[in-house]
């Protein structure tokens, strides 16, 4: 045995001997693009819009380089004592040290010291084989040499401490000064350094999580090493086995706002594929604000705190920026990653009146144009009559009156005036990237594809704007690992709704809060906003705006369409709990800012009625609803057969309401309703998940 290992060590040395003689004259045997100190994978950093919180950490290795004067000298000291303690004499090969380790081999009948210098083991970490072959050896020997000849020791030493492998998912120095004591590198005491420096051996069999014993014992040999060596003295050496440093205690690693850093996550990785987003060490500056964040997830888990309620999401965003301030994608990541404020497709119930609003103001309607309100219409174009309840027996009803009470009839008609592809178009230049089939169900939310908050959030935030539009962000800056911008996000802004339109809406959408159906939202300034209910109460919206900040709330049961008929003792309406989870947020994150009003536009744009409404009315109905709709902008809508209305809508000159789609199994009239005339707001859910949660039915319970 003792012959055996001789003659493979000596091999060794003389292979090694040879290399290192005839290593100006080894190119074809080792190439030139390995002579060259590699960057190993580095983290990636989101931070939230302070520059300064950090949200997350992405990797796949969990390393930082950090440059060599933010390691103490006593650490250096530490890894060189233990890893090779000539590594200032030799030229990247040791022959010393191979001449040491192999006494030290023989005299224990095994193999207890290799003779490998920091140089080669930097080489093998990064650029070399793992193969145990001498062929291995002999090109680990050759680089080395070379990489001497070209980069300082301090370089070397540098980059090998940034690679080193130290347990616990912990690669470099700086990751293992964190992991295991959750300090920085710079800070590192001695007894903590000279601990560190033991791992690298063993990672595992050492780990002072699993046998701190086994890694105290080797931090002794590494101090008692560098007594021997002069880096330090007995005195500072026992000091240091006396302190046995308090090691952190394993934990999964926080992130702040999970379903936001996803949303990134899911961006990036789409923009820059998964390599450069987990091992390029970039600097991802969102538009996150974190105490907007905690206000959100406070008010959805303050309000809904029950272990059956149903599942919330919130998007808020700053109208003037399009930045992402606060988004919550639901109640537990843990359990559900499927984000619903931006996955998840919902039915929007009366929230899409708002639509319909803005369109008939854009045609010239006033908020105070008159109209008569049936309890019941029927408006013809599918195979049977679509029927909307919803309205006051035999009276008349404002624009305004009609929005601020939600009634269900007025706006079924109002959609048959002002046409339902206008009311698409409006929707899609407002913000909502959901194809949309142009029915007129979609007046009350009857969308063959449903919505997400993050679009209606958007989508409102153009009427908050002035009816400038941008396009929601949530990150400003990317920089890479060297600091250089990437990518730089500059907010364009679009003027898609004339000023004093989108004036009106708001002034319009003012009441809804003031005096309708969201008065559970009132939070002490100027704000607008409308609720939505689906049929059946499956899904309750509220979104709503001040000058600069808009907010939408969803509440509903994610995994399929569940009635919401008791929810604390409530029914399932958008004024009620989505209500009160946007006053609380907003309340709290706004409270201490300067109070804003709605900027009034100087000028105004032409109110004439134009023809009348009965005369607009009939004759879109005699047209048939398929006209607007042939190749609209979404999903193919049922191809209804045209047929005379039963009886005129009963209106006067100007617009009325609208209701969503029928199905063929329409439900009832959801007469419960929570202010004035407010019911029913469409049954247009189909059974099944939240991605795809809209087939056209009856529109009928309406907040």
């Amino acid at each position: 045995m003792k012959r055996f290992l001789l003659a493979v060590l000596s091999g060794l040395l003389i292979t090694i001997l040879l290399a290192n003689t005839f290593a100006s004259e080894a190119s074809e045997f080792v190439g030139d693009e390995k002579e060259t100190l590699i960057r190993s994978a580095q983290r990636s950093y989101i931070y939230a819009n302070d520059g300064k919180t950090i949200l997350a950490r992405l990797y796949l290795e969990n390393r930082e380089d950090v440059p060599l004067d933010n390691v103490p000298q006593h650490v250096q000291e530490a890894v060189i004592a233990i890893e090779d303690e000539r590594y200032y004499e030799h030229n990247g090969v040791d022959y010393y040290g191979i001449a040491r380790a192999l006494l030290a081999n023989l005299k224990s009948h095994r193999i207890v010291e290799g003779g490998s210098t920091i140089t080669q083991q930097y080489i093998k970490n990064t650029i070399g084989s793992k193969d145990k072959t001498l062929t291995r050896k002999l090109e680990e020997a050759i680089v080395a040499y070379r990489l001497e000849k070209k980069y300082s020791k301090k370089q070397i030493l540098e980059a090998y401490l940034n690679t080193i492998y130290f347990g616990q998912g912990a690669y470099g120095i700086e990751a293992a000064a964190e992991v295991f004591f959750g300090k920085k590198a710079h800070e590192l005491t001695l007894s903590e350094g000279a601990l560190l420096a033991g791992l690298t051996k063993s990672p595992l069999r050492l780990s002072p999580y699993y046998n701190p014993d086994r890694a105290f014992k080797r931090q002794a040999v590494v101090l008692n090493r560098m007594v021997n060596l002069g880096f330090i003295t007995e005195e500072e050496a026992e000091e240091a086995k006396k302190e046995r440093p308090k090691i952190m205690p394993r934990k999964n690693e926080e992130v702040i706002a999970p379903y936001f850093v996803e949303y990134v996550k899911q961006m990036l990785i789409k923009e820059y594929g998964v390599d450069k987003v987990f091992r390029g060490g970039l600097r991802i500056h969102t538009t996150l604000n974190v105490g907007a964040q905690r206000n959100a997830e406070r008010a959805i888990s303050t309000t809904l705190n029950r272990k059956n309620d149903p599942e919330a999401a919130l998007v808020s965003i700053d109208p003037r920026n399009g930045h992402i301030i606060a988004m919550v994608g639901g109640r537990d990541f843990e359990n559900i990653k499927y984000n619903l404020a931006v996955q998840g497709k919902r039915q929007p119930g009366s929230s899409f009146k708002a639509f319909v609003l803005v369109t008939a103001l854009e045609q010239g309607y006033k908020p105070e144009d008159t109209f008569k309100c049936s309890s019941v219409i029927y408006i013809p174009g599918l195979k049977k009559p679509w029927k909307v309840r919803g309205g006051s027996s035999g009276g008349t009803m404002t624009l305004r009156q009609g929005t601020v009470k939600s009634v269900n009839t007025f706006y079924a008609n109002t959609i048959m005036v002002v046409g339902p592809k206008n009311v698409a178009n409006t929707a899609h230049k407002m913000g909502i990237k959901t194809p949309i089939d142009p029915i007129p169900p979609i007046a009350l939310g009857g969308l063959t594809i449903g919505v997400s908050p993050l679009e209606m959030a958007s989508a409102y935030g153009t009427l908050a704007n002035s009816g400038i539009h941008v396009e929601p962000t949530p990150v400003n800056r990317i920089e890479d690992f060297d600091g250089n911008v990437i990518k730089e996000v500059t907010p364009e802004g679009k003027q898609v709704i004339d000023k004093q339109v989108a004036y009106l809406a708001t002034d319009v959408l003012q009441g809804v809060i003031q005096r309708g159906t969201a008065t559970r939202a009132n939070i002490g300034r100027p704000a607008a906003g409308k609720t939505g209910t689906n049929a059946q109460f499956r899904d309750a919206w509220f979104i709503g705006y001040t000058p600069n900040m808009v907010t939408a709330v969803w509440m509903g049961y994610p995994q399929a369409q569940i009635s919401m008929h008791n929810v604390h003792g409530s029914r399932g309406f958008g004024g009620i709990i989505p209500a009160t989870i946007w006053q609380k947020y907003m309340s709290s994150t706004l409270r201490g800012t300067q109070v804003l009003d709605f900027p009034k536009p100087t000028g105004s744009t032409s109110t004439q009625t134009g023809s009348s409404w009965t005369d607009k009315a009939k004759s879109y109905i005699r047209k048939g609803w398929n006209r607007s709709k042939k190749k609209a902008t979404g999903s193919r809508a049922p191809q209804p057969s045209p047929q005379p209305p039963a009886s005129p809508p009963n209106v006067q000159p100007t617009p009325p309401t609208t209701s969503p789609p029928p199905t063929a199994n329409q439900n009832q009239q959801n007469r419960g309703n929570q202010s004035g005339n407010d019911r029913g707001n469409s049954n247009n859910s189909p059974q099944g998940s939240t991605q795809n949660q809209s087939q056209q039915q009856n529109p009928e319970a309406s907040d």
